[in-house]
C-alpha cells in the first residue's frame, strides 16, 4: 500500500502566496475587469488559441493576447496560458490535436517558439514596456480526457506525444520555463481524472515532461472536492511521482440554473461553496502540495454551453458585470491570503 500523502512539513497551513488564487474567464477581460482584478496578486488562466493567433500558416495575429496580457501586467495579474486548438488551415476539427504527420508536429511546435519567444522572459513584446510580468508557466492543452476538447477520442498515450513534444519546444526558448500539464475534469461518460493520469502515468518517462500536475475537481460540494484531490493524490503516488505540485485549473459552481442540477448552489449558496473550499483548500495547501487554485469563472456567460449545466451562471459576477455574493466572498478569501 502506497502512502497518498506525505506527512505535512512545517508551516502547512500558512498563508497562500501571491498568484495561489487566479480566475478564468470566458471571454476576454474588460477595462472594468482588469481593475477589479487590481492589487489582490491573482492568476489570471487564460487560453491562447492556436486558431486564433495563426489562422493561415505562418501569418500571426498577437492582437488579442497582446491586449490581455499587456493590460494583465499593468495591473500586476500573473497570467497562465494555455495553449490549445489546431487551426482551419490544419485541420477541420480544432479539438484534434497537432500529432497526425511531420507536418502538424513542425507547424506546433513552431507556434509554441513563436509565443515563448514573444511573451518569456526575454519576449520581444515586453521590450520598452514599464510594466513587465513575463510568463513563465505554460500550460499544455485543456481537458485531454473529454472528447469536446481531444478529437477524435481521449487517449492517455497521444496527450503523453503531446507533451513531450511541447515540453522539449518551451524548454529550449525558456529553460527555465513551468510545463504545466493540462487539467483533467470529471466528466459525465468520459475517463474519470485519475484513471485517465494513471494511464497517462504508464507512458515511460511522462513524468519529466510536466512541472506541474492539474486538475478541474468539479464537485458540488467540498467533500466531493477533496474526494477527487484524494484520488488524484493516490495515482500520483503510487506512480512514483507523489511530490509534483497539484494546481486546480478549473473549479466551480453556478448560482442558478435553466434547469434543477447539483451545482446550482444560488447566489447564497455559490458564496459559501466558494468560502468553504477556499478555507479548506489553504489549510491544505502545504499537505496536498498545491500550486494554485483558479475559480471558474469571472462572470456569467452570455447564452447557455451545450456541454456544461453550470457554466453559464458559474461567475462571480453576472451578466450585466454587477458582483454576485461570490464575489465578495472571493475577494475576502485573497484579501487574507495577501496580509
Amino acid at each position: 500500500m502506497v502512502a497518498v500523502l506525505l506527512p505535512a512539513p512545517a508551516g502547512a497551513g500558512a498563508k497562500a502566496p501571491p498568484g495561489f488564487f487566479g480566475v478564468v474567464p470566458q471571454s476576454i477581460p474588460t477595462q472594468r475587469d482588469f481593475e477589479r482584478m487590481r492589487g489582490l496578486g491573482l492568476t489570471l488562466r487564460m487560453p491562447l488559441f492556436w486558431f486564433q493567433v495563426e489562422p493561415e500558416r505562418g501569418r500571426y495575429d498577437f492582437s488579442v493576447p497582446d491586449q490581455v496580457i499587456g493590460e494583465a501586467a499593468r495591473r500586476g495579474v500573473r497570467v497562465l496560458p494555455f495553449v490549445y486548438g489546431s487551426p482551419l488551415w490544419l485541420s477541420a476539427d480544432s479539438a484534434r490535436p497537432p500529432l497526425g504527420d511531420a507536418r502538424a508536429r513542425g507547424a506546433w511546435t513552431a507556434f509554441l517558439a513563436r509565443v515563448v519567444d514573444r511573451y518569456g522572459p526575454a519576449g520581444e513584446f515586453w521590450k520598452d514596456r514599464p510594466a513587465r510580468l513575463p510568463i513563465r508557466r505554460w500550460q499544455v492543452w485543456n481537458e485531454p480526457n473529454f472528447v469536446v476538447f481531444w478529437q477524435p477520442r481521449p487517449s492517455p498515450a497521444g496527450y503523453a506525444d503531446l507533451l513531450r513534444l511541447s515540453a522539449r519546444v518551451i524548454r529550449q526558448r525558456d529553460p527555465d520555463a513551468t510545463i504545466v500539464a493540462a487539467g483533467v475534469a470529471p466528466v459525465e461518460g468520459e475517463t474519470r481524472p485519475w484513471e485517465f493520469l494513471r494511464r497517462l502515468y504508464r507512458v515511460p518517462g511522462v513524468e519529466r515532461q510536466f512541472d506541474v500536475a492539474a486538475l478541474h475537481p468539479y464537485a458540488p460540494s467540498v467533500r466531493g472536492v477533496e474526494y477527487e484531490i484524494r484520488q488524484t493524490r493516490r495515482v500520483m503516488a503510487r506512480a512514483g511521482d507523489g511530490r509534483t505540485p497539484l494546481q486546480l485549473t478549473e473549479l466551480g459552481v453556478a448560482s442558478a440554473g435553466r434547469f434543477a442540477n447539483p451545482f446550482d448552489r444560488g447566489r447564497r449558496g455559490q458564496a459559501r461553496f466558494l468560502e468553504r473550499v477556499f478555507a479548506r483548500l489553504e489549510s491544505e495547501r502545504t499537505r496536498w502540495r498545491l500550486a494554485g487554485v483558479d475559480w471558474f469563472t469571472w462572470q456569467d456567460a452570455p447564452a447557455a454551453d451545450r456541454y456544461c449545466v453550470f457554466c453559464e451562471f458559474a461567475g462571480l459576477f453576472d451578466k450585466a458585470g454587477e458582483p454576485k455574493p461570490s464575489w465578495w466572498a472571493f475577494r475576502r478569501a485573497v484579501d487574507a491570503s495577501v496580509r
